[in-house]
């Protein structure tokens, strides 16, 4: 069944790191699907309080210059290979997206659910990515803060710039992790007389 499939991918999708990835990369009609994907996440509202920046190949020599040009404003003393790690966040990549969160004021939806709103499509858009069969990332850090880097990227003051999504084929595949108990993160509630229990001790 298809829903078991997708469920299955899922259960399986983790962060690669860019220098795990290389081309071939989603195509346009792929991107397009896994846009297509984010658009459907919840969202209370219909607000959309997020939007994506896509970066094209000829563009990609131009946003490394700006990431190295962040990387010395915040460090002076930047090592030669420090400067080409953020080059190359900019360029391995098949495709670079960034991630911009953009709450919508004056509206009666709350800014947490905003946020929660844009945590959903971008999670859409990883797992979207996943079930395509490519890798895929979101990296942050202090670069996403960089005025004028923002500024570059034509992001307004009253947006966030979450991260830039990397994505592409898998050339070599990250170490395995542990899975996480469920138990962890559900619990059932069992009214005001009796005590809160976790998944594991349930009775089915």
């Amino acid at each position: 069944m298809i829903a078991t499939s997708v469920l299955a991918s899922m259960l399986t999708r983790r962060s690669v790191s860019p220098k795990r990835l290389c081309g071939p990369g989603p195509s346009p009609e792929q991107l397009e699907g896994i846009v297509g994907a984010a658009l459907r996440a919840p969202d209370h509202g219909g607000l959309l309080p997020w939007r994506l920046i896509e970066f094209a190949r000829a563009q990609r020599p131009r946003l490394a210059r700006l990431f190295e040009e962040e990387k010395l404003r915040r460090d002076p003393l930047a090592s030669t290979e420090d400067l080409a790690k953020a080059r190359e966040h900019a360029t391995h990549a098949p495709v670079v997206l960034g991630f911009v969160v953009r709450p919508r004021r004056n509206v009666v939806v709350p800014p947490h659910e905003q946020w929660l709103a844009a945590g959903a499509a971008l999670g859409h858009v990883l797992l979207a990515a996943h079930y395509m069969g490519f890798g895929a990332i979101i990296l942050s850090g202090e670069r996403c803060a960089d005025a004028r880097l923002r500024e570059a990227l034509g992001v307004e003051s009253a947006e966030t710039l979450a991260g830039f999504i990397s994505i592409g084929s898998i050339a070599r595949s990250p170490p395995p992790v542990s899975p996480m108990p469920v138990a962890g993160v559900l619990s059932v509630w069992r009214g005001a007389d009796e005590p809160v229990q976790d998944a594991a001790a349930r009775r089915f």
